[in-house]
């Protein structure tokens, strides 16, 4: 019988252990299932008091905390090569000038808007949009990444949306879930806006009521192209995975999610990597998303076999 211990995410957790818990009794004797604990818990908010030995647990923090930080993300992508898989990203605002230079003598597209992001926070806080225009006395906040602003999009109903991808790290594999979500922001696009409301404002997106919307992945007409892709950068990112997947065993995992724009031509360019996502979403999509690929998770995990995950290599 598998037990969850969680601080984030717990009902949601535990309801995926229930369902694998009535499977596993409609097919053995209840007196014949060992006890298992599965633990999802972010060392941020401090110790697991109940932590037993021999447990299902994440891998350290020192490890997935690398993943986390968008300047050290940057770094790793920067050191393997790879360079297309993100947009421009930079930590000083004198190299993202440059690049907008380098970029007018190629007579490629101009960038015309630049994020600024700190390195640790999700969710969009405290994230600005600067216009290029207004790069020259900007002052980039320290640990912050200033990346290029993707606008060649594709759009639902002529707003943003933004696309997120889970993966399973687990005993030096790479595992991609099968579907995913978006969240489609409540203003119109607007080519070039540094609005926040436009380019990155997506409060709300757990009600149901909300003007910020959220689809199942799979809703779109665009699903099969858009995890072909995913699958195909994720590949190309493999190094950067590589000190997790080395972390990895058969009794440390992570949980990531991955945020992608889709562009007009089909193609994608992930923005940022979540090594502690936050899981609580609309109810549909905690229902039809998150609970199952947590159950999925478990599946892999205790050798019950799953038919959700894509395996990448290791």
């Amino acid at each position: 019988m598998i037990e969850v211990q969680a601080n984030r995410a717990s009902a949601l957790f535990k309801q995926a252990a229930d369902s694998l818990n009535q499977d596993q009794l409609a097919k053995s004797n209840a007196d014949e299932l060992k006890p298992s604990i599965f633990s999802y818990w972010c060392k941020f908010y401090g110790e697991n008091p109940e932590e037993r030995e021999g447990s299902i647990k994440l891998i350290e923090p020192a490890t997935y905390n690398k993943l986390e930080s968008k300047g050290t993300v940057s770094k790793l992508l920067k050191a393997h090569g790879i360079d297309d898989v993100f947009p421009a990203t930079f930590v000083s605002v004198k190299e993202a000038i440059a690049h907008t230079h380098a970029a007018a003598a190629d007579n490629a597209d101009p960038v015309k808007i630049w994020f600024v992001k700190p390195f640790h926070l999700s969710g969009g806080r405290d994230i600005q949009v600067v216009a290029t225009a207004d790069l020259t006395d900007f002052e980039l906040p320290k640990f912050n990444i200033i990346q290029a602003g993707v606008e060649n999009i594709q759009l639902i109903e002529g707003k943003k949306f933004t696309a997120r991808v889970y993966l399973l790290i687990w005993n030096k594999q790479l595992h991609l879930f099968n579907d995913g979500f978006v969240v489609v922001h409540a203003p119109t696009y607007n080519e070039g806006s540094t609005d926040y409301s436009v380019q990155v404002d997506h409060r709300g997106y757990q009600s149901e009521k909300s003007a910020v919307e959220m689809k199942l992945m799979s809703d779109l007409p665009q699903f099969d192209g858009m995890m072909a892709k995913a699958k195909a950068s994720l590949t190309q990112m493999m190094p950067v995975f590589s000190e997790a997947i080395a972390a990895s065993t058969e009794k440390r995992y992570i949980l990531l999610g991955l945020d992608f724009l889709l562009l007009k031509d089909g193609n994608i360019k992930f923005i940022e990597i979540n090594a502690i996502p936050n899981f609580i979403h609309s109810k549909r999509t905690n229902e039809l998303l998150n609970v199952p690929f947590f159950e999925h998770t478990m599946r892999i995990i205790y050798g019950m076999g799953s038919d959700r995950f894509v395996s990448l290599a290791g």
